[in-house]
């Protein structure tokens, strides 16, 4: 039993690492997608709005690559945000009330009762970690999506002006 308490010991220092892995790239991710945000609202405001004036089918086009970008990007944000909510971290118990059963029973009932307390934690975590993951995934499609589309509304753009 010593060696199974171990074992999931370090199963459970790896799934909390895990967990604080996915905090802070969720954070790192929050960040970058909000400079991406920063930056559409200021070529938004470039040359009076020219973006918005949908004047010509090849405008329109211009419009719809724009829009369709602020739109990832901020579905994106959302996500990101959404993988960012706080909860809480999955802990082992470490109340009064279970110290003083442990103080209380033989020594292979501390054991299995500690083995207990590790199989919930873990898997508590990883049910967490799934969790944030989901939302930092589609975050990820959804900004790479946004910048496909940038890289369109940036070709377009290039072409009205070298055409003008």
């Amino acid at each position: 039993m010593d060696e199974t308490i171990s074992y999931l010991k370090d199963r459970f220092k790896e799934e909390q690492g895990r967990f604080d892995h996915f905090e802070n790239k969720c954070a790192k991710f929050l960040t970058a997608v909000s400079i991406v945000i920063a930056a559409l609202s200021a070529l938004a405001g470039l040359k009076n709005g020219i973006l918005f004036q949908v004047t010509s089918p090849f405008a329109a086009l211009i419009f719809i690559s724009f829009a369709a970008t602020a739109i990832c990007v901020a579905c994106s944000w959302g996500h990101a945000f959404s993988a960012l909510r706080i909860c809480d971290c999955p802990s082992l118990p470490s109340s009064r009330k279970t110290a003083e059963y442990l103080l209380a029973v033989d020594a292979e009932q501390q054991k299995l009762h500690i083995y207990k307390c590790y199989i919930d934690t873990i898997e508590k975590l990883q049910v967490a970690i799934d969790a944030k993951s989901k939302p930092l995934d589609l975050a990820y499609s959804e900004l790479v999506w946004g910048a496909g589309f940038f890289m369109l509304l940036a070709i377009l753009t290039t072409i009205r002006e070298l055409t003008s």
